[in-house]
């Protein structure tokens, strides 16, 4: 493989707001509230709130949490386009 140059590396923000968008996308495909996803994972739903509005980066183990709320098949639902 040859090389060619730097790789474009997204900003935390950019993450973010990823992380976001696939967040409220695969709650509103399982048809659930932010209330009953936060309710299902044990967590409070301003948590969730935050997580959807980019005003708080997803720690890993919240991450794995939300993925077995959503009953995804694997956490790379969530992060889905983020590189």
């Amino acid at each position: 493989m040859s090389y060619t140059g730097p790789e474009q590396v997204m900003s935390g923000e950019q993450v973010r707001e990823r992380f976001a968008q696939n967040l409220r996308l695969l709650r509103e495909r399982a048809g659930i509230s932010q209330e009953a996803l936060a309710k299902a994972c044990d967590l409070h739903r301003t948590e969730v709130s935050l997580l959807e509005r980019c005003l708080r980066s997803p720690r890993l183990d919240t991450m794995i949490i939300i993925a077995e709320g959503l009953k995804l098949g694997s956490l790379a639902e969530l992060v889905e386009g983020i590189e």
